[in-house]
């Protein structure tokens, strides 16, 4: 009976740790990482409508120096009080 006892909990032993030898689910995790991508794009697309002149885009920067260029002709062309 010792015998028989100490097999079935070895089995179930065994059994138990078995998962840990089959190695990671792969499908998982490339699940998890097209969606942080997706989650990712959302984010910028959400801030690229928030806010347009700084999407990061080299046009976007390229405006926004001009403006500021614009910005301080104008200041230098006012005159002083």
């Amino acid at each position: 009976m010792k015998k028989f006892l100490v097999t079935v909990v070895s089995a179930m032993s065994f059994a138990a740790t078995l998962p840990a030898f089959a190695g990671p689910d792969w499908q998982i995790i490339e699940h998890g990482r097209k969606v942080k991508a997706e989650r990712m794009r959302q984010e910028q697309a959400r801030r690229a409508q928030e806010n347009p002149k700084q999407s990061g885009s080299k046009t976007g920067k390229e405006q926004m120096m001009k403006e500021c260029i614009e910005m301080m002709n104008k200041s230098k062309e006012q005159p002083e009080h």
